[in-house]
């Protein structure tokens, strides 16, 4: 329909508002001048005049005002030269005053008819507006509320949020919730934003609301549109809610065991997982991962709109141990980039600090590589205006200086109690679960936490190691590595096999430690004291304190700006929840500054405890 907001942007009326008021429909337009008086039906007209003739202006509004009339319209006055008492008096009776460049002669010849067909043509595309969001509840899609949030706001324009008992249920654009967030605390309550946005809230259904923002007050077609994209999405939310939940959880049931099982190297069972909803997914042999956190937009919001941009591409899912996390495994496929997706979904999410990490290409079976590869990225991505960094070809490691064969019989040796079993095949889960604690460790891998815990407790036993003590992880974690990079030794070697100290100090080490320490010298503070403070005292920030002689807070503060200049993760990024002890801490992060640490030991103190192991077999029955 068309309403008095709208006239000023059609030139050739030549219309300025005045006085807006409430925003009415306009269905004709009327002149009054001396030879005409005001008819009876007025209801939704335009009655234009000159300002000659509104000498008893009182009595002509109240008449127009009681009648129905859409606005009253001055000629022959500049929009800055009207009477103010005009004013005051088309405020008093809620009367929307407007002044035209062009005089009554001309509407009197030619745009009294042009309102008229202006009228029609808006009652026409108000009528088709209408229509469309009916249309969605005539011809159903996978997801109709999303359909009616994002047609909405296109149409208005503005941001829209659909919001159910359970939380915000599809928004338009995307990040919507962010922009509306205040909003979406109190939805019955009208207001704006802190940009500007004019916020209009409609019930849906028992406990859900339409909450839309826009640059100006909703017109009357856009409230009527609104009103009616309400009752639209009542009826889809209360007619499909059920089977729709029930058959996206069996699929995000189905991605999530097909993401534990890639992490564990089953590459084969999981193709035949999904099969059935995606199929020949997973069939390339390589695939990148991203991990992408999502700040304060809302990890539904964000699977939402990643599953929509990518199309199929990818396997993504919730990750299972860090609640505002997405991991995305892209299969690589020849003609077909997936870096452009990514960084869309993030300036779609621009302003809820939205951040993505990404891992190189990767044989499908290595998927848990990946992920920790991209999870380390997601650090570094935290910290860059682009918010996404993909990591760069790996450099040089730490089992990659470490002289092949003095390592590989230390690494054999450690771990030949496990080599020269059946239980060898622990060894990529132990590797794996050794990342985190337990409980991070069971929830990414999809296996119950005791079971994971009586694994590794197993293995550790096995080899005289305490599962509970991190710089026993550390070592055997490194044993791992070393015996994926380079095999084991041969039997038939002899003589006594290398020790870690002895790796540990030589020259290569020595010399990658030292590049590996180096950004921590661009800051003012000694945090390398601090750091080998805290390694030392074996990740007890407390202990470190006392030890350093400064606060801890003073410590947790260094080992957080040591992160920003090494762009490692030690203890930032670990969601409460999953701390235990004396704290949680990613191993990839702490494994490379505790050798780096080691190696660059200055004459006279202490080494970290790292080479220290148990003099007899660790046992679980024991540590009770």
């Amino acid at each position: 329909m068309l309403t008095v907001r709208d006239l000023p942007a059609f030139p050739e009326l030549g219309i300025t508002v005045c006085h807006a008021g409430e925003d009415r429909e306009v269905q004709s337009a009327q002149v009054l001048s001396d030879t005409d008086w005001i008819r009876s039906t007025v209801a939704h007209a335009l009655i234009v005049t000159h300002s000659r003739y509104l000498e008893d202006a009182e009595r002509i509004m109240y008449t127009l005002s009681a009648g129905g009339a859409a606005a009253l319209v001055v000629s022959g006055t500049a929009p800055d030269a009207l009477d103010p008492a005009l004013r005051e008096t088309a405020a008093q009776h809620r009367l929307p005053l407007l002044t035209t460049s062009h005089p009554l002669g001309d509407w009197k010849t030619l745009l009294t008819h042009r309102v008229a067909e202006l009228g029609v043509t808006a009652a026409r595309r108000h009528a088709a507006r209408l229509g469309t969001l009916l249309d969605h509840l005539s011809h159903p899609q996978a997801d109709t509320v999303t359909g009616v949030a994002e047609y909405l706001a296109a149409e208005l324009p503005g941001d829209v949020v659909v919001r159910d008992a359970g939380g915000v249920r599809a928004a338009a654009p995307p990040a919507a919730p962010v922009t509306l967030a205040a909003a979406l605390e109190h939805p019955g309550r009208p207001g704006r934003t802190p940009d500007g946005l004019y916020v209009s809230s409609v019930p849906v259904g028992g406990q859900g609301a339409l909450v839309v923002g826009t640059p100006a007050p909703l017109g009357q077609a856009e409230a009527e549109l609104t009103t009616c994209a309400a009752k639209v999405l009542s009826v889809a939310m209360t007619g499909r809610r059920s089977d729709d939940l029930v058959v996206s959880d069996a699929v995000r049931q189905v991605r999530l065991s097909a993401f534990q099982l890639l992490m564990t190297g089953h590459a084969v069972d999981a193709q035949r997982v999904t099969a059935s909803i995606m199929p020949g997914l997973l069939d390339p042999t390589h695939a990148r991962v991203y991990v992408t956190d999502c700040g304060r937009a809302g990890r539904a919001l964000v699977m939402a709109q990643a599953d929509r941009l990518f199309a199929g591409q990818a396997l993504s899912v919730a990750c299972p141990a860090f609640d505002n996390h997405i991991i995305s495994v892209v299969p690589l496929v020849e003609g077909q980039e997936h870096e452009h997706i990514v960084r869309h979904l993030l300036e779609v999410f621009r302003t809820a600090g939205v951040h993505t990490g990404g891992s190189q290409p990767h044989e499908l079976k290595q998927v848990g590589d990946a992920y920790d590869e991209a999870l380390a990225a997601l650090t570094r991505a935290s910290h860059r205006p682009e918010r996404i960094v993909v990591a760069s070809p790996r450099p040089p490691g730490l089992a990659d200086v470490l002289p092949t064969g003095p390592a590989r019989s230390w690494a054999t040796a450690l771990l030949r109690p496990i080599l020269s079993t059946a239980r060898i095949r622990q060894l990529e889960l132990t590797a794996m679960a050794l990342e985190f604690r337990t409980t991070a460790a069971s929830k990414v891998l999809g296996m119950h936490r005791n079971t994971l815990a009586r694994r590794v407790g197993q293995t550790c036993e096995a080899v005289g190691l305490d599962p509970e003590r991190t710089m026993h992880r550390i070592a055997l974690s490194l044993a791992i590595q070393v015996v994926r990079m380079h095999g084991t030794g041969s039997a038939a070697e002899t003589g006594p096999p290398a020790t870690l100290h002895d790796i540990l100090v030589g020259q290569e080490v020595r010399a990658w430690a030292d590049k590996t320490l180096r950004p921590l010298a661009t800051d003012r503070r000694d945090l390398v004291r601090t750091l080998r403070a805290w390694v030392t005292c074996e990740f007890h920030v407390e202990r470190a304190a006392a030890r350093a002689g400064i606060a801890p807070k003073t410590v947790r503060a260094h080992i957080q700006a040591a992160e920003h200049l090494l762009e490692r993760d030690f203890i930032t990024g670990i969601p409460q929840d999953l701390m235990e002890d004396h704290g949680e801490h990613r191993l990839s992060g702490i494994r490379p500054l505790t050798c780096a640490v080691y190696a660059t030991t200055p004459p006279g103190e202490p080494y970290p405890a790292l080479t220290t192991v148990a003099t007899a077999p660790w046992s679980a029955g024991a540590a009770r």
